[in-house]
């Protein structure tokens, strides 16, 4: 699959279509189009994204963030080697640190205050996706629970670099180019990377040929959830 990549895309995610991930992300075929191709991310790059349905994106994947935060936490628990653990609380420290910072002072752009968001409901999108990953955080092991993770971490990168390196994606006067930037950024790339890089690597250790019918339908299921996010924020509109 590496010859069907774009080369931004081989160059700054050299793992995406490598050991396990590549062969979930190439399983899940349309469905990931229909994610990282979704017309919220479409409009988005365009700059013609309804304001509103932004501001009602940032405000629910906020939320989501929490619950992803929690649920990679429960991976220091589940690992039973120390590398494990270093891992996953590298991850839990770039979500909390970098992510999270991120996306609160960017919401703060918009006039969203951090009182606001956590006084807000969650959606149903919200609720089945936060719900999913910490079923999996709570019943799965490890590898059950680095998989439901996957979509979500490689996925935004994944959109952030093809919207910064499409043709078509508007620059200068689009409101939404600062969120691009982020996530196309070395910062978020490079813990997209070392995610999928670590996915792979448990993967040889705790059968993930073997378990791959299983972990192809939670990660095609989170795959869903995460186009059902973007959805959801227009739809509301």
């Amino acid at each position: 699959m590496s010859e069907t990549l774009p080369a931004f895309l081989r160059d700054t995610l050299p793992s995406l279509d490598q050991g396990l991930f590549g062969r979930l992300r190439r399983d899940s075929g349309p469905e990931w189009t229909a994610y990282v191709r979704h017309p919220f991310v479409r409009r988005l790059g365009a700059g013609i994204l309804d304001l509103a349905d932004f501001k009602r994106f940032l405000v629910q994947d906020y939320l989501y963030l929490l619950q992803y935060a929690r649920a990679s936490a429960m991976a220091i628990v589940k690992a039973d080697a120390l590398e494990d653990m270093r891992s996953a609380a590298s991850t839990v420290s770039g979500l909390v640190l970098t992510e999270l910072g991120l996306h609160l002072g960017y919401c703060r752009e918009w006039g969203l205050d951090e009182a606001e968001l956590e006084a807000t409901p969650a959606t149903l999108e919200t609720l089945a996706y936060g719900g999913f990953i910490m079923d999996r955080a709570h019943a799965g092991d490890l590898l059950d629970l680095t998989v439901a993770l996957a979509a979500c971490l490689a996925g935004y990168a994944e959109v952030g670099l093809t919207l910064r390196h499409d043709p078509a994606t508007v620059r200068d006067g689009n409101p939404y180019w600062s969120w691009i930037e982020t996530y196309s950024g070395e910062v978020y790339t490079g813990l997209a990377e070392a995610g999928i890089k670590r996915l792979n690597a448990l993967s040889e250790r705790r059968g993930g040929e073997a378990r791959y019918p299983m972990l192809l339908r939670d990660f095609r299921t989170t795959v869903r959830l995460e186009a059902g996010f973007w959805s959801g924020a227009m739809r509301e509109g």
